[in-house]
């Protein structure tokens, strides 16, 4: 007996989509619901909305595929323009329809959204359409807000534009108080797919377990892998990832015959120090999966590679690691001493029988004190140990403001020492601390 029970629906396709997708058992009852019967007018547009790996794609894709409902999936990242978006609708659809109309609405673009209304009335007097519910599925809706001011609003209201039987449902990573235009429109029907918990998680990685292995052996290497990442990655795509990449490290004792399955304890011991460095990189992805695999096997060579803790070593380009020195000693050296330190013939230094009273305390203890741009480049030209040019190499790297200014000037590198937090500006005039 399926847990899905809707009539209108045959009950091996039910049980089909109840074995397929797991702990969205809320959002599909809500989805069935509002689409009723094949040839019943549904909800004009329904937005889903929820993070990044939460199954709303997913879960569309299959139940629409599952049941043979005639629908449209678009891209808002492949279709860029609307241009794209709508001519990538109307082909799709085509190939819904009769061979005799397959090729008539190639004869002419389509550029606006009245374009799109009238060619897809044309394309839907196929038979097969017109008595059916066409389901438009608008992946990545929010890109949407950087195309057409009317394109929202338009897909909105598509059903009442075309006078057709037709859904739109966007999907999307935000919510739509943040999403609806200002200037209004109609109000669709919401539905949140939330993160999945601990125990979602658990069920659905725990689906993926090898013939070659039992079920428990595999569930139980998920736990651990869980109570490790659960803390800082909630991604289910990426636990995907780490599950399969780690795995094998976790078999090794079960594979030389030094443990069995049930020795939980000293699987976890093994497997225990690999997890906590690939926690380090969890998102990162610096190395391809055959070198971790490699790094797993403790190969020599792959200490030699490069990237595995990013977070610990930045390595800056050649004139930046300059410039950071050139800063700080423009932080921590007065103005006046600058001629002394970085001149070589600076002349005679006076004696001065008067010395100021905040003179007496350490620079390093008051902290870094502000300086202008100039005099940050003219100690950068007196420590180099080459002539250096003023390119915009040299200004993209110190100011982030100026990145756009030298655009004209040639080629610059775009690592910026404000951008990596190293120099901060504290005014307009271009003064850094």
């Amino acid at each position: 007996m399926p847990f899905f029970e809707y009539p209108d629906y045959p009950e091996t396709h039910l049980l089909e989509l109840e074995k397929m997708v797991l702990c969205r058992e809320s959002q599909i009852s809500t989805l069935l619901s509002v689409f009723g019967e094949r040839e019943h007018f549904s909800f004009p547009s329904i937005f889903i909305y929820g993070h990044t790996a939460t199954g709303k794609t997913y879960v569309i894709k299959t139940l629409l595929k599952i049941f043979k409902l005639p629908h449209v999936i678009v891209n808002c990242i492949e279709c860029f323009t609307s241009r794209l978006l709508f001519e990538g609708i109307l082909s799709q659809l085509n190939s819904h329809c009769s061979t005799l109309e397959k090729e008539f609405y190639f004869r002419e673009h389509c550029d606006s959204f009245n374009d799109f209304v009238r060619l897809y009335k044309q394309v839907t007097l196929d038979q097969d359409l017109k008595n059916q519910t066409v389901y438009i599925v608008v992946d990545k809706a929010e890109h949407l807000r950087e195309m057409d001011v009317n394109l929202l609003a338009g897909f909105q209201r598509l059903q009442e534009l075309t006078d057709c039987n037709v859904t739109v449902l966007f999907l999307s990573e935000i919510v739509w108080e943040k999403f609806r235009p200002s200037t209004g429109s109609f109000e669709p029907l919401t539905l949140n797919f939330p993160n999945y918990n601990k125990g979602e998680l658990q069920r659905i990685l725990s689906c993926d377990h090898p013939p070659k292995y039992s079920d428990d052996f595999y569930s139980s290497y998920i736990n651990i892998l869980l109570g490790v990442f659960y803390i800082v990655c909630r991604d289910l795509k990426e636990l995907r990832h780490l599950a399969a990449l780690n795995f094998p490290k976790y078999c090794e004792p079960v594979v030389k015959g030094e443990a069995k399955e049930s020795d939980t304890h000293r699987l976890w011991k093994n497997i225990e120090p690999h997890l906590k460095k690939a926690m380090q990189t969890v998102y990162l992805r610096e190395i391809s999966s055959l070198q971790w695999e490699r790094m797993q096997q403790g190969d020599k060579e792959t200490g030699q590679l490069k990237g595995l803790s990013a977070q610990a070593h930045v390595e800056l380009p050649y004139y930046s690691k300059f410039l950071l020195i050139a800063a700080y000693l423009a932080s921590y050296n007065p103005a006046r001493t600058d001629k002394r330190f970085f001149l070589k013939h600076h002349g005679k230094i006076k004696k001065t029988n008067f010395l100021k009273k905040h003179e007496k305390t350490s620079n390093h203890l008051l902290g870094p004190k502000p300086f202008p741009l100039d005099r940050l480049l003219a100690i950068l030209y007196s420590i180099v140990d080459r002539r250096v040019a003023p390119t915009a190499n040299i200004f993209s790297q110190s100011f982030k403001s100026e990145i756009k200014e030298q655009r004209r000037y040639g080629t610059f590198l775009s690592v910026s020492m404000v951008e990596y937090k190293l120099l901060r500006e504290i005014s307009i005039g271009n003064n850094f601390c």
